[in-house]
């Protein structure tokens, strides 16, 4: 092979490289994901200290269903469940945050307004 060959194989090669099959340089926007309306795969389901994950912000107060309270005596330890979810004062859930825990409701803060969920009692 003769020196003149080797140099051009050399250069066809090297700028070659900065191109995909397809002819592309690889400066197309960013692949997105399509979630469809469901939660991302990727997400975390539980934070790091062990609550499960919230991700649903768009809940409005018709949207949560209070199915019971755990009251105790002091009142940082009372609990609400809301939607299934285990809840405490100063928890959230969508755009509501617990703001107080009665033996019979529960009060919620979404900006400046305040909602309360009554616990349904069986006839």
């Amino acid at each position: 092979m003769k020196k003149g060959a080797m140099v051009l194989l050399l250069v066809f090669g090297w700028v070659s490289l900065g191109r995909a099959a397809d002819g592309t340089t690889g400066k197309e926007a960013p692949f997105v994901y399509d979630d469809h309306g469901r939660r991302d795969p990727f997400w975390r389901l539980v934070t790091p200290s062990g609550m499960i994950m919230n991700y649903e912000t768009d809940l409005s107060i018709t949207d949560l269903s209070l199915e019971g309270i755990l009251m105790s005596q002091e009142r940082d330890k009372c609990l609400a469940i809301i939607n299934s979810q285990v809840l405490k004062i100063g928890q959230k859930i969508g755009p509501f945050e617990i703001v107080d825990i009665k033996e019979d409701a529960v009060s919620l803060k979404q900006g400046q307004q305040i909602f309360r969920l009554k616990i349904k009692k069986e006839d």
